[in-house]
Parts: C-alpha cells; sequence; structure tokens
C-alpha cells in the first residue's frame, strides 16, 4: 500500500491536535466532517475538504482518524470498518469493554487495522524512561510512582458527565494506568481511593502486578485553572529514573552507572510532538503492514483497569483483574 488518504472525524481540542500532527506529512490528511457548521472553518484553516456526511468522507479516506467524544466511538468505528477503512480512535477506545469488543471484532471481520491514541507511549520521556527499564538499567521494576494532575474541565464539558466521559478513571488516569501495564506486565488486583469536592477530583490508585512491582497511581481534576502537572518515579532493583513536568532536568537515572562501553552515552533529545510522532507511527504500520506500539488488546486492557478503579471506588475494597 502507498499514498494512504487521511480523513478526520472531529473538530474539538483533540480535532485540532491531530489536524496539527498530520501537517508533519503534508497531503495525508485531506478531508473532515464535523455535524455542524464548524467543519468548514476548520477545513479552511488546515486546508481540507469538508464533507457533509460520515458516508462521504468514507467514499473519499483510507484511513479514518476519530477525535470525537467517547460515547460516539462504537458506532463510528464499526461503521467505518464496514466500509473497509482502518481506523485511528482516540483514547479511551469506549466506555465500555462491551463496546470495546465491538469495535476490535468488527475491525477483525473487516480486515482493517485498528490503532487506539494511548499518547503517552510516545511523550520523550515517558518512551525514554521505558527505554532504559527494557535496557535492565534500573534492574526489575518494584515500584512505580505515577501522577498525573489537571484544572477541572471547562464548566460544561462533556467530559464532566461521567456518563459520557468515565470521569477521572477513564479520561485522565487511564495515561497511567496504561505506562504501568507497559513497564510491570499485567495486574493481579486494584486499590481506589477518591475525593470528590467543590469540583474538583483526586483518585489515588495502588496496582498489584503478577511480576511482584506495585504501582501508586494519582490522578486527578483538581489543580489551578491553566496548572498540568505530571510526573513518573520508577524504583527497581538496581536504581531509579525519575522526572516530573516542573523540574528542569528532562530525565535523571540513579543507582550503579552503565558498563564502560556504554559510558558517556546520552538519553535521546526529549523534544518533539507525541501527537504527530504517534499518528505517524501508527501511519506508517499500517501502510507497511507493521506492528503498532499499541494495538488494540493494549487499549482493551488499559480500559479494563480504568473500570477496575472505578469499580474500588464505589465498592471501597480492593478488586481482582480476573473477570475484566
Amino acid at each position: 500500500m502507498s499514498g494512504l488518504s487521511v480523513g478526520l472525524i472531529g473538530t474539538g481540542l483533540m480535532g485540532r491536535t491531530h489536524a496539527q500532527g498530520w501537517q508533519t506529512r503534508p497531503g495525508v490528511l485531506t478531508c473532515v466532517y464535523a455535524p455542524d457548521e464548524r467543519a468548514r472553518t476548520f477545513a479552511r484553516e488546515f486546508n481540507l475538504r469538508p464533507c457533509a456526511s460520515t458516508e462521504e468522507l468514507l467514499d473519499r479516506v483510507d484511513i479514518v482518524d476519530l477525535c470525537t467524544p467517547t460515547p460516539t466511538h462504537p458506532d463510528l468505528a464499526v461503521q467505518a470498518a464496514r466500509a473497509g477503512r482502518h481506523v485511528i480512535c482516540e483514547k479511551p477506545l469506549a466506555l465500555t469493554l462491551a463496546e470495546a469488543d465491538r469495535i476490535m471484532a468488527a475491525c477483525r471481520t473487516a480486515g482493517v487495522r485498528l490503532f487506539v491514541a494511548h499518547v503517552l507511549r510516545f511523550f520523550p520521556q515517558y518512551r525514554a524512561a521505558w527505554d532504559q527499564v527494557q535496557a535492565g538499567n534500573i534492574g526489575i521494576p518494584r515500584v512505580l510512582r505515577l501522577s498525573r494532575v489537571s484544572s477541572p474541565p471547562a464548566p460544561g464539558s462533556w467530559l464532566l458527565d461521567e456518563a459520557q466521559s468515565g470521569g477521572v478513571p477513564l479520561d485522565l488516569m487511564i495515561h497511567d494506568l496504561d505506562f504501568a501495564r507497559w513497564v510491570a506486565g499485567e495486574v493481579n488486583t486494584v486499590y481506589a481511593a477518591g475525593r470528590h469536592h467543590g469540583g474538583r477530583t483526586m483518585v489515588q490508585v495502588t496496582l498489584s502486578h503478577i511480576s511482584g512491582a506495585i504501582s501508586l497511581i494519582e490522578g486527578g481534576w483538581a489543580a489551578p485553572a491553566g496548572v498540568f502537572r505530571t510526573a513518573l518515579d520508577l524504583a527497581g532493583t538496581r536504581g531509579v529514573i525519575e522526572w516530573s513536568s516542573d523540574a528542569p532536568a528532562a530525565l535523571r537515572r540513579h543507582g550503579p552507572q552503565p558498563e564502560p562501553r556504554q559510558l558517556g552515552a546520552a538519553l535521546p533529545a526529549l523534544a518533539g510532538d507525541p501527537y504527530a510522532a504517534e499518528l505517524l507511527h501508527a501511519y506508517q504500520a499500517i501502510e507497511e503492514g507493521l506492528p503498532f506500539l499499541v494495538e488494540p488488546e493494549d487499549a482493551r486492557a488499559a480500559l479494563a483497569l480504568s473500570h477496575a478503579v472505578r469499580r474500588s471506588l464505589a465498592s471501597g475494597q480492593a478488586v481482582g483483574m480476573e473477570d475484566a
């Protein structure tokens, strides 16, 4: 395959973010659809063709990029798959596991690829940390501490309706739940505690991994307006990797020095647009038949962890993952 064209559905924040990311490969993104007049303004800004319907967009492209609210993902993704179009879908894949399974089954049946945009795997700091773990530079991961706290969504946002967004566990914390599983493997049990007060929400989660590692994750819509902070701290049997968005250094590692043959080697440059990186990765994988860095099963597993967090919050008890 070559010269695959992409159509974007959705013109909100993530639609704009993806449109900007696609600009690093000019000519790939060709058209856009949204069910209101915003599509025309958006199309003019990014030099795209505005489509009057999803059917028109599907007739014109090879890949559909879904940047719409989570509850719309299943119907749009299934429609695209049945039309023989590959699907790139913003996270989370769906609101429920049954809906995620429906999307995955439709793509398998149609023989099309499905990529779920769990962008944290493409953030340079997180990817560099994962690479360091894979290289054995901190030994075996034992305790992971991950944090992601932002100001609450704007008043009236659909994200504030947990029936539509799944709240903090599905919309925000799912990033770090996915990363924890990526680094430390599958999870046995999940325990969560949270507090909602005055329009602000904080959630604390403990994951017990099959490997014996423990992940301590906090996430919340609780920061002052305009504030967003994220951090990682990965402790292993031979050292620690840590990074904070507040820290001046991009990434620090503590512990034994690398072997002499590695002396002087530097971490990769921690720069670049992770959204562009994930989209171009997905495009190349589809074009060349290569594996994705995030397979559909990974997206489903992250969604299952998010739902386990919600079940634990509701029950006040630890919950197992055996039924996910």
